[in-house]
């Protein structure tokens, strides 16, 4: 059975082109390769079988089939399977993925259900293209591990290694395809932006979403995802550029326009596409944060940069430049960013610490040279464009 994104449990329907490879990339500095799919062990199967049929009113004779595991993440484990069962007289199928917590190296990854309970709060309070989570299970007893359920998704996602601007099916589209899937990418993300940061009170101190709290600003987002990185990846050691990038931004954020959930991987390679190029899955919330949607935008925009012209691979045609872009954002969010390279300078300065520490939990590490001074040089660059609109005095 041709298997889809193991992420989000994308499959394939007979006949369509196998959705995107299993290569996986992360930006710490480095690309990451992994190994095919294997089998499940059979035991693991036997209790999840045991458990999930416990968990279906009705339902008899329950088998689990097509098992595959890809290739472990960085923090959990994916099964994806169809459950088939008797009821009342006729036969059922379900085409489901499990996410099972694994050991890892890194505290920000180490909470399965800190993405079960975004996806969840995001399907219950918004039309959001996200997999629909059904099942969740927190005794390690059952599997060994936590895990929860979701259902599977059908589509096609952008690659990574080889990048979509060079190869794959979105390199196949006509410019005007290409294009179209940019768009109904960022439109897709601004809708799960529409969220209120209230509807995830797990974010954070419980003050974060209490009824009189202010919504928060990119503060809350470099307190509570770069600077917890930062502490952790530096065991100790000092990297006075980085300390002093984050303290700049800090002491200068500006003025918010909305705040809510704050993807933190958002991308075109974490997106998957229906044949007609709408959005049917998002995906990745792994380390979701709260705070200003340009955020997300800048992350967007940026790691397509990195997918290109930071791995000397030419932009393709179709996908608009930066400026096209942020002139794009505005029009879809529905305000002016002039102040936009702070949030470009917040992305750069993520991606930078990411690359201080291994956190790939044994995954094989080929780290292209360019990559660490490509994202200082980027720093740099926004930090200085921010500046000058601080110095220009121009209204937010």
């Amino acid at each position: 059975m041709a298997q889809g994104d193991p992420r989000c449990g994308g499959g394939a329907h007979p006949g369509r082109r196998a959705i995107r490879h299993h290569g996986r990339g992360r930006l710490g500095g480095s690309v990451m390769s992994e190994g095919a799919a294997s089998q499940v062990d059979p035991a693991l199967i036997e209790k999840l079988r045991s458990w999930l049929a416990a968990k279906i009113p009705g339902a008899s004779d329950l088998r689990i089939v097509d098992t595959v595991e890809p290739s472990q993440g960085f923090s959990s484990r994916t099964i994806l399977f169809r459950a088939q069962w008797q009821e009342q007289g006729k036969s059922r199928e379900w085409p489901l993925v499990a996410r099972i917590q694994r050991d890892t190296v890194c505290p920000m990854l180490a909470d399965v259900f800190h993405q079960y309970r975004v996806m969840k709060a995001l399907g219950e309070h918004i039309d959001a293209a996200v997999p629909k989570v059904v099942f969740a299970e927190q005794d390690a007893n059952v599997l060994g591990d936590p895990f929860f359920i979701m259902e599977q998704v059908n589509g096609r996602v952008p690659g990574d290694f080889p990048s979509y601007h060079q190869e794959g099916w979105v390199a196949e589209l006509t410019d005007e395809g290409r294009e179209t899937l940019w768009w109904n990418g960022i439109r897709a993300m601004e809708k799960a932006h529409r969220a209120s940061w209230r509807h995830f009170p797990f974010i954070g101190e419980p003050s974060v979403t209490a009824p009189d709290s202010e919504p928060p600003d990119a503060r809350f987002y470099l307190h509570d995802f770069v600077g917890r990185w930062l502490d952790w990846a530096a065991q100790g050691q000092s990297y006075p550029e980085l300390e002093e990038a984050l303290k700049f931004l800090l002491d200068n954020p500006p003025p918010i326009k909305q705040s809510g959930l704050v993807w933190n991987d958002a991308r075109l390679g974490n997106t998957m596409y229906s044949d007609d190029l709408t959005v049917s899955a998002l995906f990745d919330f792994e380390v979701a944060s709260l705070g200003p949607p340009e955020l997300d935008m800048a992350h967007w925009l940026y790691l397509d940069e990195v997918f290109s012209t930071q791995f000397g691979i030419p932009r393709i045609s179709g996908i608009p430049d930066r400026q096209t872009t942020i002139k794009g954002f505005e029009d879809i969010y529905g305000w002016s960013m002039p102040y936009f390279a702070y949030y470009e300078a917040a992305v750069a300065l993520k991606i930078v610490i990411l690359t201080i520490r291994d956190y790939s939990n044994g995954k094989t590490m080929n780290a292209p040279e360019a990559l660490p001074g490509f994202l200082m040089d980027r720093l740099r660059q926004y930090l200085g464009e921010y500046r000058e609109y601080l110095a220009g005095g121009s209204p937010a």
